[in-house]
């Protein structure tokens, strides 16, 4: 039997998770901001931000963006996007994820793989 583990941070990791349930998770709660999750070749962690996760999230996720803006740098942010790599059996889902030096390959695309 799987037994979960509870951490302080307000994380629980779930171990011998398949792969189609993670995915049927993510299906689930894809209009949702939380739970996050992350998933690795069969361990599941789900996190729950508090209020302090969340400000320091925003807080440098508006540096960022600042920064590009005075800099002149060309940036896409993307949010808290869901990638998922079915071959490797991995996904997560980041607090602020952004294009910097990477940007054309993602520019204009709806969907990233």
């Amino acid at each position: 039997m799987a037994t979960a583990t509870v951490t302080s941070d307000s994380r629980v990791l779930l171990p011998r998770v398949s792969w189609e349930t993670y995915e049927r998770l993510v299906d689930d709660l894809s209009n949702q901001s939380a739970p996050r999750m992350a998933f690795d070749r069969g361990i599941l962690e789900i996190m729950s931000p508090t209020a302090e996760h969340e400000d320091l999230n925003r807080l440098l996720s508006s540096l960022v963006e600042a920064a590009c803006e005075v800099l002149g740098i060309d940036y896409r942010n993307l949010g808290s996007t869901t990638f998922k790599r079915d071959d490797l059996f991995r996904g997560f889902e980041p607090d602020s994820c952004f294009y910097i030096q990477n940007i054309v390959s993602v520019r204009g695309k709806k969907r990233i793989t």
